[in-house]
C-alpha cells in the first residue's frame, strides 16, 4: 500500500487582477525607476546565460556583505526557502514547533505537509503584545522555536535582550531558535551580531522586502555544523542565473537600497502621524517595517476595505478588525486611501 512521507495537501496559487494595487502583499508596490531597470539589465552577461549559475562568486559577495563566513551561510528561496529546509532537515513527523501568529501561511502548510505538530502563540487585541514569558513556557513543549521579528504589521518587536534570553532558554531545553529577519533593515537592526553567542540559533533573510520580491532570493545564516546538517538536502544550485546576480546587483548598489529604504520610512512615519491624529473611528498602530494597521469595529474594517476595492487598491484584512497595508509614494493611491479612512468618520 501506498505510504507517503508527506500529507497530500490542497494548495493555492493566488490570482491578481490587472491594474489593481496590492498593498496587502507584504512587500512594496513602488516601481523601481528606469535607471535601476537599465543598471539590473547592464549586470546580465551574454556569455553567462547559456551555462550554469556561478554561485561562488554570490556567495563570496554575500558573505562578505554580511561579514559572515562562507561556511556559516545558505542561500534560499527566499526565507521561504530556508523555513522548508527546517522542515526537511531538523524536524521528523510527530515533532512539534511554536510560532507567534498570525503570522505567514506556510509555517502552516509544511506543518500540514511534514506531519508537524504546531502551537500558536499569540497576543491579545488589539495590541497582540507578547511577553518574553508566555514563549518561554512554550519552549519546553517544542523542537524548534520560529520567531518573526520584527512581525509585519506589529508594533512590538524583541529586543536583543530579549532574544538573547529567549534563545539561551531554548538551549537549556535542545530546542533550536529560527529567527525570521526578513523585515529588518527598516526601524528595526538585525541579531546577526550576536550570532557567535548561540549554538542553536538560524537567521533568516530576503532580498524580498526590499523591493526586490520577483528575485525570490533569500539566506540563512547558522553555526558551520547545522548550516553543514541544513545544506545537506539543498539543490546543486541555489538560485538561478537571474536571482544571483540580483543580488550582487543589490550588494553592490547600496546607496540606491538606502535612499529607498528612507523615502519609504518617512513616508510611513508620516502617513501614521496624520491617520493618528485625523481619523476618529480606528486605532493607528505603527510597525518595524513599512506596513501600518488600523484596529476597529469590523463592518467599519469590511466596508473600508470594500470602498477602497472598488477603487482597484486593496489592502489586507488580518482577523476581521485589522486592516493592514504597506505605505506607498504613489500620491494617486495615497489620496484616495487617506480619504476614505478619513470620511469613515
Amino acid at each position: 500500500e501506498f505510504n507517503p512521507m508527506i500529507k497530500v495537501t490542497e494548495r493555492k496559487r493566488l490570482k491578481f487582477k490587472d491594474g489593481y494595487t496590492y498593498l496587502n502583499r507584504n512587500m512594496i508596490m513602488d516601481k523601481h525607476p528606469k535607471h535601476v531597470y537599465k543598471s539590473l539589465l547592464k549586470s546580465f552577461s551574454q556569455k553567462d546565460i547559456h551555462q550554469y549559475s556561478d554561485m561562488w562568486k554570490t556567495y563570496e559577495l554575500l558573505a562578505n556583505h554580511l561579514n559572515v563566513a562562507e561556511g556559516k551561510l545558505l542561500i534560499t528561496r527566499g526565507v521561504e526557502g530556508s523555513i522548508k529546509y527546517i522542515f526537511e532537515t531538523l524536524l521528523d513527523k510527530g515533532d512539534t514547533i511554536a510560532m507567534i501568529t498570525p503570522t505567514y501561511a506556510m509555517y502552516h502548510v509544511y506543518s500540514e505537509v511534514y506531519g508537524i505538530k504546531q502551537i500558536p502563540i499569540k497576543g491579545k487585541k488589539p495590541s497582540y503584545t507578547i511577553s518574553v514569558d508566555e514563549i518561554k513556557n512554550v519552549i519546553p513543549k517544542i523542537n524548534v522555536l520560529f520567531i518573526d521579528n520584527p512581525k509585519s504589521h506589529l508594533p512590538q518587536s524583541f529586543s536583543d535582550d530579549e532574544l538573547n534570553e529567549i534563545i539561551n532558554y531554548a538551549k537549556t531545553k535542545n530546542v533550536i531558535v529560527f529567527l525570521d529577519e526578513v523585515y529588518v533593515g527598516w526601524d528595526k537592526k538585525s541579531y546577526l551580531n550576536n550570532l557567535p553567542k548561540h549554538d542553536n540559533l538560524i537567521i533568516a533573510q530576503s532580498c524580498s522586502k526590499i523591493a526586490f520580491p520577483s528575485l525570490k532570493a533569500g539566506w540563512l545564516i547558522t553555526n558551520e555544523r547545522l548550516q553543514k546538517q541544513i545544506s545537506s538536502t539543498r539543490n546543486s544550485y541555489e538560485l538561478n542565473y537571474f536571482g544571483c546576480k540580483g543580488v550582487e546587483w543589490i550588494i553592490q548598489n547600496q546607496n540606491y537600497i538606502d535612499d529607498l529604504k528612507k523615502n519609504i520610512l518617512d513616508t510611513k512615519h508620516r502617513w501614521y502621524y496624520e491617520l493618528l491624529s485625523k481619523n476618529k473611528k480606528f486605532r493607528v498602530f505603527n510597525s518595524d517595517g513599512y506596513t501600518l494597521r488600523l484596529y476597529g469595529d469590523k463592518d467599519i474594517i469590511k466596508k473600508t476595505h470594500d470602498n477602497l476595492y472598488q477603487q482597484k487598491i486593496v489592502l489586507g484584512i488580518v482577523e476581521e478588525n485589522n486592516l493592514v497595508f504597506s505605505v506607498t509614494t504613489n500620491k494617486e493611491i495615497e489620496v484616495p486611501i487617506f480619504n476614505e479612512i478619513l470620511n469613515s468618520n
